[in-house]
C-alpha cells in the first residue's frame, strides 16, 4: 500500500536535528531502503529491527536527514578546507584530460552539498535513540495515511464483491431450468425426425441424466458463495491479508473458469463474463493491500 510519512527529533547534546521521510509502495515482499549519511554504515540495519513487526510487505524507502541546530542555513556546516581541495582535484582532473572546467557558483554548491558534514557528524550509535524517535514518529505518520486509504480499500472492495455476489445469484437462477430446458430440446428434435419417443424411456432417462451431470454447477455456486463470505471477513479483520485475498480471487477465478466451460446458455455465459471483469478489479484492488 502507498503512503508517506515523515518524522523529525533533536539531540540537543550534539546541536543536531533529525528528519526521516518514509515512502512505500506495492510489492510481494518487505524491503526497507536507508538513505544517510555514508558514515553511518550499519544504520540500515537498526532500522530494520525498528520496523520488525510493523509491515508484512511492501517497499519502504528511508530518508535520513541530520542538521546543526546552530547552522543559519539550517544545514551541517560545510567543510571549506574539503571543498577546495575537491575543486582543486577536480580542476587537476579537467586539466590533465583536456577539459574546460566552469568553476562557477552551482558547481561550488554542488561541491559544498556533497561534502557537507564530512568531518562533524559523531557516530550514530550515540545518536541512536534520537534518530529512533525520529523513525518511529515517521512510521506513525506513514500508518496513518495508509489507514485512511485502507478503509476506502475496504469500501471499494466491498462493494466489488456484493457486485460478484448479485452476478452468481444471476447465475444460479438462469441455471434451475436448464435440465427441463435440453429434456424439452431434445424431445422436440426427436419429435421432428418422427422418432418420438416417451419421457420414460431408458435411453431418454440416459441422455438426460448425462447432460444434467455435465452442466450441474451447484458445487461450485457454493464454493463461490462460501469464498465470498470469506473475503469479507477478510475485509473486517483488520490484520495483514493481502497475501490470502489474492489466493482467494485466484480460486474465484476457477471457479467462474468452470461455470463458463459448462454453461449452454448465452445469459450464464455473459454473466461469467462480467463476473471475469469485475474479479480482474477486484484483483488489481488487492495488490494495494498488505
Amino acid at each position: 500500500m502507498t503512503g508517506y510519512g515523515s518524522g523529525d527529533a533533536e539531540s540537543p547534546a550534539h546541536r543536531l536535528k533529525f528528519e526521516v521521510e518514509l515512502t512505500s509502495v506495492n510489492r510481494k515482499t518487505l524491503d526497507l531502503n536507508v538513505s544517510c549519511p555514508r558514515e553511518w554504515v550499519g544504520l540500515e540495519q537498526k532500522c530494520n529491527e525498528w520496523l520488525k513487526g510493523r509491515f508484512e510487505r511492501g517497499r519502504l524507502q528511508a530518508t535520513i536527514k541530520p542538521q546543526s541546530l546552530d547552522s543559519k542555513t539550517g544545514g551541517l556546516e560545510w567543510n571549506d578546507a574539503l571543498i577546495e581541495e575537491t575543486l582543486r582535484h577536480l580542476a587537476g582532473l579537467a586539466e590533465k584530460n583536456g577539459v574546460e572546467l566552469d568553476a562557477d557558483g552551482e558547481l561550488l554548491l554542488r561541491i559544498a552539498q556533497s561534502t557537507q558534514g564530512e568531518s562533524s557528524l559523531p557516530n550514530w550509535p550515540d545518536l541512536e535513540a534520537d534518530i529512533k524517535t525520529a523513525f518511529l514518529k515517521a512510521l506513525d505518520d506513514l500508518n496513518s495515511m495508509r489507514t485512511t486509504e485502507g478503509k476506502r480499500l475496504q469500501a471499494d472492495l466491498s462493494e466489488r464483491i456484493a457486485e460478484l455476489e448479485e452476478l452468481r445469484q444471476l447465475i444460479a437462477e438462469e441455471s434451475k431450468g436448464t435440465v427441463a430446458r435440453y429434456r424439452d430440446a431434445l424431445l422436440e428434435r426427436l419429435s421432428q425426425l418422427n422418432l418420438a419417443l416417451d419421457l420414460s424411456d431408458e435411453r431418454v432417462l440416459k441422455e438426460i441424466a448425462l447432460f444434467a451431470d455435465r452442466c450441474d454447477i451447484s458445487e461450485e455456486l457454493t464454493r463461490l458463495a462460501s469464498h465470498f463470505d470469506q473475503f469479507n471477513e477478510l475485509l473486517g479483520s483488520g490484520g495483514s491479508c493481502g497475501r490470502k485475498m489474492d489466493f482467494l480471487c485466484q480460486e474465484i477465478h476457477r471457479e467462474f473458469n468452470t461455470i463458463g466451460s459448462k454453461a449452454n446458455q448465452i445469459e450464464i455465459t455473459r454473466a461469467v463474463l462480467d463476473c471475469k471483469n469485475a474479479l480482474e478489479r477486484v484483483r488489481e484492488q488487492v495488490q494495494n493491500i498488505e
